[in-house]
């Protein structure tokens, strides 16, 4: 809850973005933080968080921005995850959710590979259900209030 005042005053004092506004600067940065020759690149676990918010907002902010998301639910769909017996046996979008930390803890991920990781892991949290939807809810809903 704090979050969101916070964000709404910062909106009142800088202006409003609009929430594609919103999703075309964190795309920007996450694209342009995450090239190999940018002046400023970002590291692994910054581009894997710029990249889960960037995510949550561009689900929110829907038409051309929503296509990681639905690529995403392609090959979730594709999987059958979530839908009982697919070609990887009953496997629920929670279990994605914890392999993709686990991707993201274990594996060296140069920080593009670990923004795509994000951005997929914005789409899984947010259907996993639990703590997960809360996590991307939250998120999200901070970055909204700048809208």
């Amino acid at each position: 809850m704090h979050s969101t005042l916070a964000a709404g005053t910062a909106a009142t004092l800088i202006g409003g973005f609009g929430t594609g506004g919103i999703a075309a600067v964190l795309f920007t940065a996450l694209v342009l933080g995450t090239r190999k020759n940018s002046e400023k690149t970002l590291k692994k676990n910054a581009a894997l968080t710029l990249a889960l918010c960037a995510g949550t907002v561009l689900i929110a902010a829907a038409g051309i921005w929503g296509i990681p998301d639905g690529f995403t639910r392609g090959a979730m769909e594709a999987a059958k995850i979530g839908h009982g017996q697919g070609p990887l046996g009953d496997v629920e979008p929670t279990a994605v959710a914890v392999v993709l930390v686990l991707i993201a803890y274990f594996v060296k991920l140069n920080p593009r590979a670990a923004a795509v990781t994000g951005l997929v892991m914005a789409t899984v949290f947010g259907g996993a259900g639990g703590a997960w939807t809360m996590v991307a809810i939250y998120i999200r809903d901070f970055f909204l209030g700048f809208a």
